[in-house]
């Protein structure tokens, strides 16, 4: 491992840091494609981006050696306010990076260690890093996991923060009282569960809510068929355990998101099911987490959907959009939002996207909504500035033909960033950078 590592530490120091070319705040709609670390030998893992109040910026990755399958290494890379970008630094004893965001006191991460030759994650630690990139000392939050794990950090006010950790031993969650200072482990679930999607939301001032669907039984037999959540507090993480839908015998719930919805939430799920003539269904569907809750489909019954992504801002407004194909992998990407006081629209078609590929969604303070996702091997996003609002037509981001993964994330004043790894051989992760 020190070969390969050393490998991309010496690339990293011979390239010069690299910048965009105008400031953040005069940048007009999608700026000049800049690259998070430069072309190299190893395959590079989906990035995750976070942004800061100020405009900072930080795009999380991983690295592996296709010669040694299941050795990863997690990567950071830091944006300043100014759009200058500095150079990857590997996080030490971070097997992947599973989560990032700001808070108050800066930049946290969640990240997944494991044993050597072992699938991640035995542990998930907390790291804080400075504005500097100078990682703190790491936190152990959650340990004794096994296997693959899901993860999310969520803000809240005042400096807090909540952290969720899904493995095939259970959902945890950790909250922080003050900035970077985490306390105590709460396992949300019983034994038998195996957790197949998990998601977080902030939901005002100190509330939060984790929500998550899995499989129960030995190993995860049985399919997963029960969205169950928990909210938070100022003074407590998540604890009481809720139901807050259940689909039919035969269906199961594939993926999961949550967002805010006047001073409670939405969860929204791709439900999937085979027919009587063994023919396969998908559909996405949408329900506000309510007694007797009322679910809502979203998607049309002839095609099939995957790709979920699911996100809105504290007054209520809201936005879905997920990958929607033929059995001819004929796909398009699809949106559906709402306003804060108002339902789902009828879905809209944003253009072709690549059927090996899922769409980005992210929504600002104030409702801006951007999707991205990738079409001919090209990244291309499309936003709607103000909530409800019609999405205008998609942008190329680059010129390039062979981007995958691609991410997205919000900040203040209308900017955004999206970023995705580019190149087969020779793979690097490039963003680009919104000012609305």
């Amino acid at each position: 491992m020190r070969g390969w590592l050393g490998r991309v530490l010496v690339a990293g120091a011979l390239a010069a840091p690299l910048s965009v070319g105008l400031p953040a705040a005069a940048q007009a709609r999608w700026g000049t494609p800049f690259q998070f670390t430069a072309p190299g030998t190893l395959d590079v893992l989906a990035p995750q981006l976070a942004i800061s109040s100020s405009g900072a910026a930080a795009a999380a990755f991983g690295m592996q050696d296709v010669d040694t399958p299941g050795t990863s290494q997690g990567y950071l890379t830091l944006r300043s306010p100014r759009g200058a970008v500095g150079q990857p630094a590997a996080i030490g004893g971070a097997s992947q990076i599973l989560a990032e965001a700001y808070d108050h006191g800066g930049l946290e991460l969640l990240t997944g260690t494991t044993a050597a030759d072992q699938v991640c994650c035995s542990s998930a630690q907390a790291v804080a890093v400075s504005a500097a990139g100078r990682p703190a000392p790491p936190r152990t939050l959650v340990s004794g996991l096994t296997g693959p794990t899901l993860a999310q950090l969520q803000p809240l006010a005042g400096g807090q923060m909540l952290a969720a950790v899904a493995t095939e031993r259970g959902v945890w969650v950790v909250q922080s009282a003050k900035a970077n200072r985490f306390g105590a482990q709460h396992l949300l679930t019983g034994g038998g569960l195996m957790p197949s999607a998990l998601a977080t939301a902030w939901l005002g001032g100190q509330a939060t809510i984790v929500a998550w669907t899995g499989a129960s039984g030995t190993a995860g037999a049985a399919d997963p068929r029960t969205i169950a959540y928990a909210l938070g507090s100022r003074t407590s993480a998540p604890r009481r355990v809720r139901t807050a839908i259940t689909v039919p015998a035969g269906h199961r719930v594939d993926e999961l998101g949550v967002a805010a919805r006047a001073g409670s939430a939405t969860v929204a799920w791709i439900e999937s099911w085979f027919d009587g003539h063994g023919n396969y269904h998908s559909q996405v569907r949408a329900a506000d987490v309510a007694p007797h809750a009322a679910a809502t489909t979203l998607s049309a019954a002839s095609r099939l959907a995957s790709g979920l992504s699911f996100a809105g801002d504290p007054a209520g407004d809201q936005a879905l959009s997920w990958e929607s194909c033929t059995v001819n992998d004929a796909c398009t990407t699809q949106v559906a939002v709402r306003g804060a006081h108002g339902s789902f629209g009828g879905a809209r078609a944003l253009g072709a996207i690549d059927s090996s590929q899922t769409p980005a969604l992210t929504v600002g303070a104030k409702g801006q909504a951007v999707v991205a996702w990738v079409r001919g091997g090209r990244p291309v996003a499309a936003v709607a500035r103000t909530p409800g609002r019609a999405f205008g037509a998609a942008q190329s981001l680059s010129s390039s033909t062979y981007a995958d993964d691609i991410a997205l994330a919000s900040g203040a004043g209308g900017r955004a960033l999206a970023a995705w790894t580019q190149g087969t051989l020779n793979p690097s992760v490039v963003g680009a950078a919104y000012s609305g």
